[in-house]
């Protein structure tokens, strides 16, 4: 996991109105393990970057206003994602139960930027008919929670990238459309503490050292622990990141984190745009 001291050490920029939700936002489910099994790492191939593109066609929507689904819209390419990026102007951004609904409630406010600095970019799951409203997947509790938002507070673009984790065979697999750009095993979340099932979106990205328990980089996801209301006195953001202990590879180690090679987390930082869905499934 990531504590507060943790993440006031790391190198990127990050927004003084998001400091009311710092306590919050600054622990993930990862953590230190110290029991051995030695597996060897899959080699990473060069990275496939694809651009992000505005989307000026609406979204085909896939269900009723009101109704709840962690279903990405399906577009016309099966392979693209649209992303809610929210625009500048919005710093805390307003969620509604339903389009002209009432306001949604969470735990902590959603801020833009995001606690380390970027830009806040959501997953889109539907569009409303009119276009006016967007069904995004809000990173909050319980996990897989949508709710909509004004389409004017955000600048849809769309990607090709997606990821999933496979705790039974404990390994990562992303792809560029229907391009494979890594296959790595990993380190997933021991039994106590175990990787939550569902359908998440990278939602961050923190730049750390190779030194760190986390590697060099943390790609935050939009789900949490399920096993742990609290870590290090914030919420437990569950994140797949790089590793100290390349030795642990191919075991159930974390809090419920997914550890990868150094060298692949440094492939994806700089691949998989924000918005990317990791589904984490156990075959």
């Amino acid at each position: 996991m990531l504590s507060t001291v943790t993440a006031m050490n790391t190198r990127l920029p990050r927004c003084a109105a998001t400091l009311v939700v710092a306590v919050a936002l600054a622990a993930t489910a990862c953590g230190a393990d110290r029991t051995p099994p030695p597996v060897a790492a899959a080699a990473a191939p060069a990275p496939t970057i694809a651009p992000e593109r505005a989307v000026d066609a609406p979204i085909t929507p896939s269900t009723t206003a009101g109704e709840t689904t962690t279903t990405t819209a399906v577009p016309v390419d099966p392979y693209e994602t649209f992303v809610a990026n929210i625009v500048e102007e919005v710093e805390f951004l307003d969620a509604f139960v339903e389009p002209d609904g009432e306001p949604a409630r969470f735990e902590f406010a959603i801020t833009n930027p995001t606690y380390f600095g970027n830009p806040l970019g959501l997953m889109v799951t539907d569009r409303s008919d009119d276009g006016r409203w967007l069904k995004v997947q809000i990173p909050v509790r319980p996990n897989g929670t949508e709710a909509w938002i004004r389409a004017e507070d955000a600048e849809v673009t769309s990607h090709r990238f997606r990821a999933r984790v496979d705790l039974t065979e404990r390994a990562v697999t992303v792809w560029d459309g229907p391009d494979m750009v890594v296959e790595t095993v990993a380190v997933i979340g021991k039994p106590t503490t175990p990787t939550p099932l569902g359908r998440f979106f990278v939602n961050d990205l923190i730049e750390k050292w190779d030194t760190s328990a986390y590697g060099p980089y943390i790609l935050s996801l939009s789900g949490f622990s399920e096993a742990m209301d609290t870590f290090a006195g914030g919420i437990p953001v569950i994140a797949i990141h790089g590793t100290n202990r390349p030795e642990l590879m191919g075991g159930a180690h974390s809090n419920g984190c997914i550890r990868i090679p150094n060298d692949v987390i440094r492939v994806l930082a700089d691949t998989v745009p924000i918005g990317t869905p990791v589904e984490i499934v156990a075959s």
